[in-house]
């Protein structure tokens, strides 16, 4: 979660880029703006702008990585969405959902998190994770530099990460 321009589904890219290059793990995408970049996802990732075929994509198969790009505005905010949710978290190892803002996903999605990677964000933003998180280490998302990210793994304390745009485009492992 973060601001437009920190790196977000870029750094999602070398997360399914690395997660074929270690363990042969597909992806599926929706990306709602694939046609502006349809070699982004690497050559492992099913990539689709039409939601309905992602969702189909995704009940029909196990053990994918799943990113469900701009959920600002097309996932959390209706509680239709939440079944589908629930399905990707249990049914393949790795979700990532990228949205703009805290209020992008519904009380009841951020509550059943178990990591969270934030970009630069509104200080109101990093109050509302912080808090979701019970870690106030969290509110140092507000001074964030592109492709610089805070993982929160519940539980325990927060991480910096930052990665070089070579790094991101050869792939990440998770």
């Amino acid at each position: 979660m973060g601001g437009s321009e920190s790196g977000k589904s870029f750094l999602a890219m070398g997360f399914v880029r690395g997660q074929w290059r270690y363990h042969r793990r597909r992806a599926i995408v929706f990306d709602p703006f694939i046609r502006e970049h349809p070699k982004f996802w690497g050559p492992s990732a099913w990539v689709t702008a039409d939601f309905e075929k992602f969702q189909r994509a995704v009940n029909g198969t196990k053990n994918c990585v799943v990113v469900w790009d701009e959920g600002t505005s097309t996932g959390g905010r209706d509680r239709d969405r939440i079944p589908l949710f629930t399905a990707i978290r249990h049914n393949h190892p790795t979700f990532i959902f990228i949205g703009h803002r805290f209020d992008a996903m519904l009380p009841v999605m951020r509550g059943s998190l178990t990591d969270v990677l934030l970009a630069r964000c509104r200080s109101g933003d990093a109050e509302e994770w912080a808090d979701c998180t019970t870690d106030d280490d969290v509110m140092k998302a507000t001074g964030l530099a592109q492709y610089e990210f805070l993982h929160k793994r519940m539980f325990q304390p927060v991480k910096l990460l930052r990665y070089q745009p070579a790094e991101i485009e050869k792939g990440i492992p998770l």
